[in-house]
């Protein structure tokens, strides 16, 4: 009887005891994926942070008297920490992709009161003759062209330390935009002194080391298309022989973290120029 008795104990306690192992398995099979998608997210969250923190360290690398300068960092290591870059420099305006018409990311915009402003670094010398740029209206399936012809639309000054040299009759026409790439390499000028100059020449002999010069492009009369409407700005692109700060320098950054990564992409206007005042600032 006793037999019996320890007999039946021991087959109740294996049959709870595999009750309770299945029972286990089930409650694991619930708990551990919940577990992994918990660290999932926090891996997640900790690359999206180490992403910003790469951003902000990008930052503080930048200078805001040198826009040419392009730092860089890489704390990567077993598939943990972040990097950062910078692109501030380019021989085309805008970079590929990365322009500000809302029409074609390709091209960049000149509009009234915002003119466009470029540093002119010298430790490489541009070469004007190979050097040109293109200006368009915005492209809406329908080719558009500015009336006036002969109405000079572009004004450029070319500025050195204490001396500019200004369009003096050789402004943009509104007969060159939609049809021509522009180098202004010959184009004649005249300093407020009164000298003429070519574009050219007056780099080649004010814009020397350490001097740097700039170059600024505005509007200055209404942009009539031959329809009788006013379109609100054209578009540009310039083609350099030698890289040049670009007007809006792109950050990326990547963090990551136990297999997850995060990636941002960030620009920063380099340069803004106050038409009023006619100064430029650097960000």
């Amino acid at each position: 009887m006793k037999n019996n008795t320890k007999g039946s104990a021991l087959i109740i306690s294996m049959f709870v005891t595999i009750i309770i192992i299945i029972i286990a398995i089930y409650l694991l099979e619930k708990i551990v994926p919940f577990a992994q998608d918990i660290k999932g997210v926090e891996n997640g969250n900790i690359s999206y942070y180490r992403a910003n923190t790469a951003l902000n360290e990008a930052l503080l690398s930048m200078s805001g008297g040198n826009p040419s300068l392009e730092p860089s960092g890489n704390t990567l290591s077993n598939g943990s920490g972040m990097i950062y870059s910078v692109t501030a420099n380019g021989i085309t305006l805008p970079q590929l992709g990365k322009g500000n018409s809302e029409y074609d990311p390709n091209w960049s915009i000149l509009a009234p009161g915002k003119p466009v402003q470029l540093l002119l670094k010298n430790n490489t010398p541009i070469d004007w003759s190979l050097s040109y740029f293109i200006f368009r209206v915005p492209n809406l399936g329908v080719p558009q062209v500015l009336s006036g012809g002969t109405t000079p639309i572009i004004n450029w000054t070319l500025s050195a330390s204490g001396e500019s040299l200004q369009a003096s009759g050789s402004q943009i026409r509104a007969s060159a935009i939609n049809s021509t790439n522009i180098s202004l390499n010959t184009t004649p000028g005249m300093t407020l002194a009164g000298i003429n100059s070519t574009f050219g020449s007056f780099y080649t002999t004010k814009c020397v080391s350490p001097i740097v010069c700039t170059l600024k492009l505005s509007l200055i009369n209404p942009l009539l298309l031959t329809t009788g409407e006013v379109v609100p700005y054209i578009e540009y692109q310039a083609i350099f022989d030698e890289p040049i700060p670009l007007q809006t320098a792109v950050i990326e950054t990547q963090g990551y973290a136990g297999g997850f990564r995060k990636n941002i992409t960030h620009f920063i206007q380099q340069m803004t120029t106050n038409e009023a005042l006619d100064f430029t600032v650097f960000q």
